[in-house]
């Protein structure tokens, strides 16, 4: 296996793959300003492919269970239609609302997610409606 990129397929999408690269890559430096801008992930719709940074998750306290809350998140932006270009406050709500559905359809811990949710959009996750 490559140590500087591993890939497996979605387990919420069939057809996307998931890509998560190193700075050991020799593209990495390429899509380094794009997560400086989006975050940890962004789709890239060309390859069907939800590019995650793994320099994040190398040498923190952070998991397997966040990485599949990074997953479900940029899964959720693709389900929702969102365009990928401007960032607004309301679609990564949203997202994270459906990515909250995604994890626990599947089993798989949300803990993470609600931890973080008033940090990251100013509103506590109980005070937002989720179904399903």
């Amino acid at each position: 296996m490559n140590k500087d990129i591993i890939s497996y397929p979605s387990i919420f999408i069939e057809d996307v793959n998931i890509t998560i690269i190193f700075k050991e890559n020799e593209n990495y430096n390429d899509v380094k300003n794009i997560f400086e801008k989006y975050g940890f992930g962004f789709y890239y719709p060309k390859l069907k492919t939800i590019i995650i940074d793994g320099e994040v998750f190398v040498n923190s306290e952070l998991t397997f269970d966040d990485l599949r809350f990074v997953e479900a998140h940029e899964i959720a932006h693709l389900k929702l239609g969102h365009n990928g270009g401007d960032r607004y406050d309301e679609d990564e709500i949203d997202a994270d609302i459906l990515a909250y559905g995604l994890l626990k359809e599947k089993g798989l811990s949300t803990e993470r997610l609600v931890q973080t949710f008033e940090e990251r959009h100013s509103v506590k996750f109980s005070d937002v409606l989720v179904v399903g």
